[in-house]
């Protein structure tokens, strides 16, 4: 049995390397993606990332997948910061599906997706979709909420720019860009 998810697990990455090699750019993902959180749950998404585990119900009715949005004036709507993924990486990967929806767009991890643990057991199905925090390029909070941008550094963040929204029409402050990998 070990050999056989071996190889499976094996397989897939195969899979997934040809799958960047012959995919460019997905024109029907957006190059961003955006989720609106609350600043409470920072630490928690960037340990576990975006989870989403459907319930039976969701099953019946098809509401699978973590829920983007295509812009992040929408986004803000559901927490004080919003986190930006870079959604062409996150097509490359090859491990989720996307399907249109009225204010964006849900990302579903797809069964044979490697990082799915498909194959291992029987209750995958039920594991949801999990997009890791590895895909967000940017943190934008709420003006109202202004983060202390060094202790978030040092809590872990460092790799993501970190802004506030400014004024209605104005560009987002920026008060942290990440090292580029030539500057580490």
């Amino acid at each position: 049995m070990n050999n056989m998810k071996t190889l499976m697990e094996t397989f897939r990455r195969f899979q997934k390397e040809v799958l960047k090699e012959n995919e460019g750019p997905r024109h029907d993902v957006p190059d961003r993606l955006y989720y609106g959180c609350s600043s409470d749950n920072l630490d928690e998404l960037r340990d576990s990332g975006i989870i989403n585990q459907p319930s039976g119900l969701d099953f019946e009715e098809d509401h699978l997948g973590v829920p983007f949005s295509t812009d992040a004036n929408t986004a803000r709507e559901y927490g004080d910061v919003v986190l930006e993924f870079d959604g062409q990486a996150i097509a490359g990967s090859g491990q989720y599906d996307f399907r249109p929806k009225e204010t964006g767009i849900k990302v579903v991890m797809r069964d044979s997706a490697s990082d799915s643990g498909h194959g291992a057991h029987d209750l995958v199905d039920n594991i949801g979709t999990k997009v890791p925090f590895d895909y967000v390029t940017k943190m934008v909070f709420d003006g109202a909420t202004l983060p202390n941008a060094k202790k978030l550094r040092q809590g872990g963040f460092a790799g993501v720019e970190i802004s506030t929204f400014g004024e209605e029409g104005e560009e987002p402050k920026v008060l942290h860009t990440p090292q580029s990998p030539d500057e580490i």
